[in-house]
């Protein structure tokens, strides 16, 4: 388990998520969508994948997407 410092602040993500544009938005909730939809996993497992999207794969998006725009 990752400790306290080692997660993104909720001031980070909320700084993602103000970043995406809106296809990538729909993007990632359509994928949160199909993980509760199609979910089969524990439910500690699920909440554990949907936090994985908000606190790497957006800020991923993100920087990548800046990283594309300055270079």
């Amino acid at each position: 388990m990752e400790s306290k410092d080692e997660r993104t602040s909720n001031d980070q993500i909320m700084e993602s998520i103000r970043s995406l544009t809106g296809n990538d938005a729909k993007t990632f909730l359509n994928l949160i969508y199909a993980l509760l939809k199609d979910n089969t996993n524990p439910s500690e497992h699920l909440v554990s994948q949907v936090l994985s999207i908000y606190e790497k794969k957006i800020p991923r998006v993100v920087k990548a997407r800046q990283d594309r725009s300055s270079g």
